[in-house]
């Protein structure tokens, strides 16, 4: 499995403008053909919407996604949504008044955990379409945990902030091997700095040597990913 430095914009906060899920993806509008390039090459993405999510450039913190389902707020405009069904993703636009809801989960195909700043009668909504196993919680002391975590085939990446017991808590939840990295020179929101995919991990071009021997060591950990 290659992991790659990359950038976008000349700026190493690949995962902030960008989302991906298993073989799929979700770039922004003005998303540069050489980063669309690394995506394909790399990650071995095969469905990709370009699109902007409630017109907000930084679409990873707009939606979150599993290999079926697709959240999004009820501010998704209509261009926006039809852009979206060509990945032939099940959509529930929830009429909340959370908009980011990217920061406000981490969703695996098999659990999700909410921040505990939405409401119940939302999750229950999500819950209902997902038919997984959920909690509420914060992670270290912070409420938008999805910016906390990248999920990818049978791994989950998780900020070295968080605790053994937050850890164990996303593994039994969401069924995935837990490891703590960090990117981007110590970046503790990881997901503005990575991109994960069954087939390969984008870093930061910021991203060190050492950080990239912690990622390569949780994915030979890992096994099969």
């Amino acid at each position: 499995m290659e992991i790659v430095k990359a950038s976008i914009w000349k700026t190493p906060y690949i995962g902030a403008y960008s989302k991906v899920f298993g073989d799929n993806a979700v770039v922004n509008k003005n998303t540069p053909q050489g980063f669309l390039g690394k995506i394909v090459d790399v990650l071995k993405v095969k469905s990709i919407a370009i699109t902007n999510i409630a017109g907000v450039h930084a679409v990873s913190s707009m939606m979150a996604a599993n290999s079926n389902f697709i959240i999004v707020p009820d501010t998704i405009e209509d261009e926006e949504l039809d852009e979206l069904k060509k990945l032939g993703k099940e959509i529930l636009v929830v009429d909340s008044k959370l908009k980011a809801w990217g920061n406000m989960m981490l969703l695996s195909d098999r659990g999700v955990l909410f921040s505990p700043r939405v409401p119940k009668r939302d999750a229950e909504k999500i819950v209902d379409l997902l038919n997984v196993d959920y909690d509420f919680s914060s992670l270290a002391n912070y409420m938008s945990i999805g910016a906390l975590a990248v999920t990818g085939g049978n791994i989950c990446f998780v900020s070295k902030l968080l605790n053994e017991n937050e850890k164990k808590l996303i593994e039994d939840l969401l069924k995935l091997k837990t490891y703590a990295v960090s990117v981007n020179n110590g970046l503790i929101f990881i997901r503005l700095g990575m991109l994960v995919s069954p087939n390969g991990i984008l870093v930061g071009e910021s991203t060190t040597g050492a950080e990239l021997m912690d990622i390569s060591l949780a994915v030979s950990s890992a096994g099969s990913f």
